[in-house]
């Protein structure tokens, strides 16, 4: 199973999913680098919280690569969406899937791997790197 990043292939699952979001209420936004988002708004103004990972695979990686990180968290995000205005849950943040354009980061780094590294510091992400017992 094999679907690099920015070819046809790629392509139409990306048309899928914008689809996919959309008939759960999301709205879809593109950044320059062509990644794309899904918002689930649930709280005006609030942070979103942003799960997901990349709908392209690379040759000889696991059988669903990333794309089960995208689909598994756009499911929560749509289910947590839904649940939402009937009470079934109560939401302070609003809710991001993303589908990274390209993956990579071992090959030939690719644009978005360098632009991630660029603008955002490890401790903005996932908070300071424990150290290591000597």
């Amino acid at each position: 199973m094999e679907c690099q990043a920015a070819t046809t292939a790629d392509g139409l699952n990306r048309q899928w999913f914008v689809g996919w979001l959309i008939a759960r209420g999301a709205t879809v936004y593109y950044d320059a680098m062509g990644n794309e988002f899904g918002l689930f708004e649930l709280c005006p103004g609030a942070p979103y919280v942003m799960v997901g990972s990349h709908l392209d695979s690379q040759p000889r990686v696991g059988r669903f690569d990333g794309a089960y990180g995208v689909l598994a968290g756009a499911t929560v995000c749509a289910e947590l969406y839904r649940a939402a205005p009937s009470g079934e849950t109560e939401l302070t943040y609003n809710l991001c899937v993303v589908n990274w354009t390209g993956s990579a980061p071992g090959r030939a780094s690719s644009p978005v791997d360098v632009r991630r590294a660029a603008t955002r510091r490890r401790s903005d992400v996932v908070g300071p790197r424990p150290r290591r017992r000597t």
